[in-house]
Formats: C-alpha cells, structure tokens, sequence
C-alpha cells in the first residue's frame, strides 16, 4: 500500500464491491421487504438515507457533498503525506476510508440519497435499534478504527533512504 497504484487497485475493488452489492441488493428486493439472512440478527433491507450517519444533516445535501470532497481530496493528501512512514495498518485505514467516502458519495451523487441494505436486528446496549447501513459504511467504520489503532500503538517508520546512500554509510563506517 505504500505505493499509489496499489492503493489505487485496493480503492477500485472496494469501490466496485460496494457499488456491486448495492446494485444487487436494491435489483432483487422490491421497496419495503426484507430478507432474512440471519433471522431475528441480520436482514437485507432497502433504505434510502439523505443524511450521513444516522441520517444525520439529512435537510442539507449541499454541505454533505462539500463535506465528503473535502474528506476524499484530506484523505488523498494524508496518504500522500504519510505513504513513506506510516504503519501498514494507516495506509490500509486510509484506503478504506477512502473506499467508503468515494462509495457513499456516488451515490449521493447519482441518486440523491446513498443506498443501504445491511440491517443488523438486535438492539445494542446503550444505543438501541442500529440504522440500516452498506458496505461503504462498514469500510469507514473500520477505518476509523484501523487508523486510531494504528496512530496510538504502531510507531511510525524511518523513510527509505536511497540504496546508494545506505551502501556509502556502510563503507563510511568500516
């Protein structure tokens, strides 16, 4: 991942994934069914959410869309900051991040709300029902918690320095 066309590689196939499994899902389900994959735990259902997470600022799409390009273009800067020295597990979040960003905002690109399908049943303590959410959602979620992980219990890496260089200081020290 520290070179950019393997995070561009892992950005397209997580970006196709979720754009994949959001077109099937929405094709095979008729609007306002489910389908119980795991009964009672996990369900397929189709949601339309304007908002962000939570439907949260779901009344100002234009701020969401301003929000999510800056996101992406901070997260492309980050990782081209960062690619030398950070630790694998950052640049894997990063990716993710992306992934998840540039998915949620195709959508909201192409059809003014992101399609969610993934509806976890049981209610969680302390927080209740869980909203319904896709595969770009999981992506952020784990890169979030990826790049927390990474930033507070990984050290950060010497940058490579040039072969030519390392070879020279080695004759040096002899």
């Amino acid at each position: 991942m520290r070179r950019p066309l393997f995070l561009s590689l892992f950005v397209v196939l997580g970006f196709g994934l979720d754009q994949w499994s959001k077109l099937l899902v929405f094709a095979l389900l008729a609007k306002g069914t489910a389908w119980q994959l795991i009964p009672g735990v996990l369900h397929l259902t189709l949601a339309r959410n304007q908002g962000v997470a939570f439907s949260l600022l779901r009344n100002h799409p234009s701020l969401i869309l301003c929000v999510s390009c800056a996101a992406i273009a901070v997260l492309v800067w980050l990782y081209a900051t960062v690619r030398r020295t950070a630790p694998a597990v950052v640049l894997v979040a990063l990716g993710l991040l992306l992934v998840g960003a540039m998915g949620n905002l195709a959508d909201r690109l192409a059809y003014g709300y992101v399609r969610d399908f993934i509806d976890f049943v049981p209610p969680v303590p302390l927080v209740g029902r869980w909203a319904v959410f896709n595969v770009a959602d999981m992506c952020i979620t784990i890169g979030v918690a990826l790049y927390l992980f990474g930033e507070l219990f990984c050290g950060r890496r010497r940058p490579e320095e040039p072969a030519g260089k390392q070879a020279a200081d080695a004759h040096e020290a002899r």
